[in-house]
């Protein structure tokens, strides 16, 4: 299985939003169903490419975007339903005050890398939504691994706007900028 990091997860989506700047930015104007769609159908696919992995083209049990080597097959050899193994999950929450909830659901899954995409405005808002995503990650980390083994990346685009994004990597002591 390809484990990717957070650092080459935020490479990677910085190349993919630096070459499709245009249709991301005429995206923003979307209703928020097809603006999802656009992030979902269009970028996320994008990165994992960049990344060398494939993603499944739908939701998978509930999430955004998922991330992966090869499909699974059955005992015949036919590909199946599922990914033999998962390198990362990504959920896109347009609206922020609805990502305690998601955070809550990417920690159902032992992948090593979990990706929140979401928007929030620098300072109070930001800072407030990572204490309540440390506070659930600590709630959920049966095996004290989250830190080590099974990665979480909080990404934040300025509302709005939505040119800036702030990269935040989970550590033993909580959610830490990344820095260039």
């Amino acid at each position: 299985m390809k484990t990717i990091t957070p650092r080459e997860f935020r490479n990677a989506f910085m190349a993919v939003m630096k070459a499709e700047h245009i249709a991301f930015r005429t995206a923003v104007g979307f209703e928020a169903k097809s603006y999802a769609y656009f992030v979902r159908t269009n970028i996320l696919p994008r990165i994992a490419k960049n990344l060398g992995l494939l993603t499944w083209n739908k939701e998978y049990y509930g999430i955004d975007s998922m991330f992966y080597e090869e499909r699974g097959a059955d005992a015949f050899g036919n590909h199946a339903s599922f990914a033999k193994r998962m390198s990362a999950i990504v959920e896109h929450e347009r609206v922020s005050s609805k990502t305690p909830e998601t955070m809550h659901k990417l920690q159902l899954f032992n992948v090593p890398l979990k990706v929140l995409l979401t928007y929030a405005a620098v300072g109070v808002e930001t800072d407030s939504l990572l204490r309540r995503y440390e506070s659930i990650i600590r709630d959920a980390d049966s095996f004290a691994d989250t830190a080590t083994l099974r990665k979480q990346l909080v990404i934040f685009g300025t509302p709005r706007t939505m040119r800036e994004w702030r990269f935040y990597v989970y550590e033993s002591d909580g959610f830490v900028l990344m820095m260039s």
